[in-house]
């Protein structure tokens, strides 16, 4: 409405073939200009590539549900994120389990861009994993351990940046071992892969994940 009463231009890069169709029959009935940015680069790409100027558009569609696929990835992911939105975690394509600061958020966020909805749940020292109360069935999940004395530098770091006691039993060695000796046998009971991170980037990680993922899918498609 702003452009037809004080004039202007409609720019758009819509490669859908119908929704462009309707833009512009809508500019044309409010005789508003309208200008595709794509056009003359689809057409050039068209023949530096030597691919006809239709298949060049339908990747760009193609690129756009890739685009919005890790949107919607994303958001689920940050809505499960710690423990959070228990109920739909079935929803998920990867469950991540482990201690705290074992690298479960970046990791998650890391293979949400890639396009996974992932749910992460943290292991708190004295409350049990309510295993019976998430919709777990036909879901791949992945534990992640790290080295105690590496957790223990991290965390003491963090305490430190909140201006919390240095001595919490949060960066406790035996209270840090005790906690991974038990998210291992927690893992080894329901038969879920285990992941050291404790020399891993969130990448390596990532790709582990993506591998032990892709792996299970080919089981589950088997059985």
């Amino acid at each position: 409405k702003a452009i037809e009463t004080h004039g202007g231009v409609v720019f758009f890069s819509i490669a859908e073939r119908e929704l462009r169709s309707k833009l512009e029959d809508l500019c044309r009935m409010h005789n508003i200009p309208a200008l595709s940015v794509l056009d003359h680069v689809i057409h050039t790409l068209s023949k530096v590539l030597g691919q006809p100027d239709e298949e060049i558009r339908g990747g760009q569609h193609r690129m756009d549900e890739a685009y919005f696929d890790r949107i919607e990835a994303l958001d689920f992911t940050i809505q499960h994120d710690d423990g959070q939105g228990l109920s739909t975690v079935g929803n998920a394509d990867i469950l991540i389990v482990g201690v705290s600061r074992s690298s479960k958020t970046p990791t998650s966020i890391y293979l949400a861009h890639r396009g996974y909805k992932v749910a992460n749940y943290p292991l708190v020292p004295g409350v049990p994993m309510p295993l019976d109360e998430m919709p777990m069935g036909g879901l791949f999940t992945v534990g992640l351990i790290k080295d105690a004395r590496r957790l223990v530098q991290i965390r003491r770091n963090r305490l430190l940046a909140m201006n919390e006691r240095e001595n919490s039993s949060y960066a406790d060695m035996k209270t840090i071992s005790d906690e991974i000796n038990n998210a291992r046998k927690l893992f080894t009971s329901q038969n879920w892969p285990v992941i050291d991170v404790s020399r891993r980037s969130v990448e390596e990680t990532a790709a582990e994940i993506i591998n032990l993922y892709n792996t299970w899918l080919e089981n589950e498609g088997a059985s």
